[in-house]
């Protein structure tokens, strides 16, 4: 049996590919393990449970701050408020991003069908990307409430993602935020 952080990295990773590929909902260790070339065995070793896996796998996948520092950064870019927000909804649209954003929305299911469970999660989601906007429209003229309108613009970006995944057009979406954006700047 093959032993250690290199094979339980391989094995992270090959799970990290599977999860973008098929998803999480319904997925079995039975599943995963042939998907992956490997067996139950082996990932209970390595992970302990199949829930132990797919949230290390998940958490590789959205954890970390890449995502939302490129967010910040287009945010502090160049252009007035609504361009800038423009260009960072377009980064979050990306079409190459839709298995992040279904993978992101079944960890958001889980976490509130478990609240304490996925309490950080949920403060991440709430928080971190709140005060990341709020931070970039302070300084905005035209945004009389930086905190509020933050929540507002990070609502839109969650409601728009879910139309992206249910397949609604990326025109009408992007056409959505534009109509949506100008409203919350007024």
């Amino acid at each position: 049996m093959a032993s250690g952080s290199g094979e339980r990295a391989r094995l992270l990773g090959l799970t990290r590919e599977f999860v973008l590929a098929r998803g999480v909902i319904g997925l079995s260790l039975s599943e995963l393990a042939r998907g992956i070339g490997s067996n139950n065995r082996m990932l209970l070793y390595h992970f302990g449970s199949l829930d132990e896996l797919l949230g290390a796998a998940i958490d590789e996948i959205l954890g970390g701050t890449v995502l939302l520092d490129r967010i910040a950064e287009l945010l502090r870019g160049p252009g007035g408020t609504a361009d800038r927000l423009a260009a960072a909804w377009a980064h979050l649209a990306d079409p190459d991003r839709l298995p992040h954003l279904r993978l992101f929305f079944a960890r958001f299911g889980m976490a509130v069908d478990l609240p304490d469970k996925y309490a950080g999660f949920l403060a991440e989601v709430r928080d971190r990307w709140t005060a990341v906007v709020a931070e970039a429209l302070r300084d905005a003229p035209e945004v009389a409430d930086p905190e509020a309108t933050a929540v507002a613009v990070v609502a839109l970006w969650r409601g728009l993602q879910l139309q992206l995944i249910c397949g609604e057009p990326r025109s009408r979406v992007d056409a959505a935020h534009v109509l949506a954006v100008g409203g919350l700047l007024g």
